[in-house]
């Protein structure tokens, strides 16, 4: 690995660890101890796991599988937390997180169990890491409905709270990152990155 690569690897890790480190402060120290601070924690976790499987599969092919998939399972979090933590921000309504969370980490580990990345790799790639992105992009149009107030508010040239600028922040970076992945993975014609 030349030097520029190892600057590359070493931002690009530092990044995802930053997220990790990130998370653990959302959920053990961040000010009031509430379930949005919790999904906040959680949403970062996923999507840093996601990142850190992406940076160093990138820099190595033979990464083992486990890791692999452990970085692909992720990402089936991260849609239901995006909208756990925007809801949960914006509304007052208490909120069933089992019916986002648990049928997805339950069909992931079967799906896992069944179809172990290092023996189904064709499966993962073809089949399951696109119903994940699905999922994921639904939960981001679902989402929106959160985050519309805030670019009516836009619209009308009204000033915006410190929070709604965070919240554009949060749904626009998951947005974008989502959308890098789908076009990375359309690119190199493959959908295990």
């Amino acid at each position: 690995m030349n030097s520029e690569n190892q600057l590359l690897f070493f931002f690009s890790a530092l990044g995802g660890f930053n997220g990790i480190i990130l998370s653990t402060y959302f959920a053990l120290m961040a000010g009031k101890r509430n379930s949005s601070n919790y999904y906040l924690s959680i949403l970062m976790l996923v999507l840093s796991i996601r990142i850190i499987k992406s940076v160093f599969f990138y820099f190595n092919d033979d990464l083992a599988n486990i890791f692999i998939q452990i970085g692909l399972s992720a990402c089936i979090l991260i849609g239901p937390f995006l909208y756990l933590y925007l809801k949960s921000t914006t509304e007052d309504a208490k909120i069933n997180w089992k019916l986002h969370v648990l049928p997805y980490i339950l069909g992931i580990t079967i799906l896992g169990a069944l179809y172990p990345y290092l023996d189904h790799r064709a499966i993962w790639s073809e089949w399951i890491v696109f119903s994940i992105y699905l999922q994921w992009l639904a939960y981001i149009i679902v989402s929106f409905k959160f985050i519309k107030p805030i670019i009516h508010k836009i619209k009308e040239k009204e000033t915006l709270k410190n929070i709604e600028v965070w919240l554009l922040s949060i749904y626009f970076g998951v947005f974008i990152i989502w959308l890098a992945y789908n076009i990375g993975s359309n690119r190199s014609g493959n959908k295990q990155n």
